[in-house]
């Protein structure tokens, strides 16, 4: 009798066991199965985020931007970034990167250059607001402002594109143009980047005797290791084809055939696989040569000459016309 009484017993534990065991499974499975559910709440999160980041005083961000978590500081910085360049705000920063105060434009200037040069920014629609005419007309007002500054030496370096009178201030606009020339230039060339601002620069060349104004855009592909910033900007110009039409019309860029000429006549000052030397590199010391009155005549008159042919022969001198030559 208690032998039965005992395996009544055990089965009986062991049903609840498996009871509970089986109602644990089933619990835990409906676990997983809500976890690994894919709920497509985005647009409600992304609103309340949006909430959230526009119920953020400024004082709030300034702190999270010096907080020692990354993501903080990026989240932080990206807030502020994408107010200042929104409505009043822009319009406020663009206002003051033209002005003619220099505190407030150095100020502008320089959330203008955090703005286009910071690497975590770069994915977010910050840089596509600073790609439209009133920024390129801000940056051209900004960069003609610092002509007149061009006043003092700050500079010993001789260069025929540097200048010895480049404001510190102004290395900064240059590196911010640079950055955004690329991604529109037509807009630029409308603000005026080549007539308003380079057809005035104190280029040393063009300011010597006698003036190599034309010869700008050579000098800059020559001397380029002088000023990188400005010959990168000339490169970003010189690679569009209304950049180069306008470089020519403000006599910055001669025609090509005076650049072929300009090529012969530098053809001395490069040294190719030289005893000291590894590859190319430019003679210290270059001087112009020369050229006497004869042979510039003949060079004047190449450059008046017109040829006419109709593609089915060898030129000849009889399809050469060139204006008389007068004594």
């Amino acid at each position: 009798m208690p032998s039965h009484m005992n395996d009544r017993l055990l089965w009986l534990c062991l049903g609840v066991s498996l009871f509970f065991a089986v109602r644990g499974i089933v619990t835990d499975l409906r676990q997983v199965r809500d976890l690994t559910e894919i709920k497509h709440v985005e647009k409600e999160d992304k609103m309340i985020s949006e909430g959230t980041e526009d119920a953020l005083k400024l004082d709030t961000l300034l702190k999270l931007s010096e907080s020692t978590s990354y993501d903080l500081r990026a989240a932080a910085l990206r807030i502020i970034a994408e107010r200042s360049t929104k409505g009043e705000t822009r319009d406020l920063l663009l206002r003051d990167l033209a002005s003619t105060n220099t505190e407030r434009r150095s100020k502008a200037l320089s959330a203008m250059y955090f703005l286009v040069s910071n690497r975590s920014l770069s994915r977010t629609s910050v840089c596509a607001r600073l790609k439209d005419p009133p920024t390129y007309n801000a940056l051209v007002d900004c960069l003609c402002n610092f002509l007149n500054e061009h006043t003092e030496e700050t500079s010993t370096t001789v260069s025929p594109i540097l200048p010895k009178t480049r404001p510190l201030e102004e290395k900064k606009a240059l590196g911010t143009l640079n950055l955004v020339l690329p991604e529109n230039v037509p807009a630029a060339l409308e603000a005026g980047v080549v007539s308003r601002w380079l057809s005035k620069y104190p280029f040393p060349c063009a300011l010597s005797e006698p003036s190599r104004r034309q010869d700008v855009v050579i000098l800059m592909k020559t001397w380029w290791s002088d000023d990188t910033l400005m010959s990168s900007i000339f490169s970003t110009l010189s690679s569009h084809p209304e950049g180069t039409k306008q470089l020519r019309k403000y006599g910055l860029m001669g025609s090509m055939i005076e650049e072929n000429d300009q090529d012969d006549d530098d053809s001395d000052i490069w040294m190719v696989d030289g005893d000291d030397t590894a590859g190319s590199s430019r003679v210290p010391g270059r001087r112009l040569r020369e050229r006497s009155a004869e042979e510039q005549a003949v060079r004047r008159r190449r450059r008046e000459a017109m040829v006419l042919s109709d593609g089915g022969r060898p030129l000849g001198h009889d399809d050469i016309i060139q204006l008389p030559i007068s004594e």
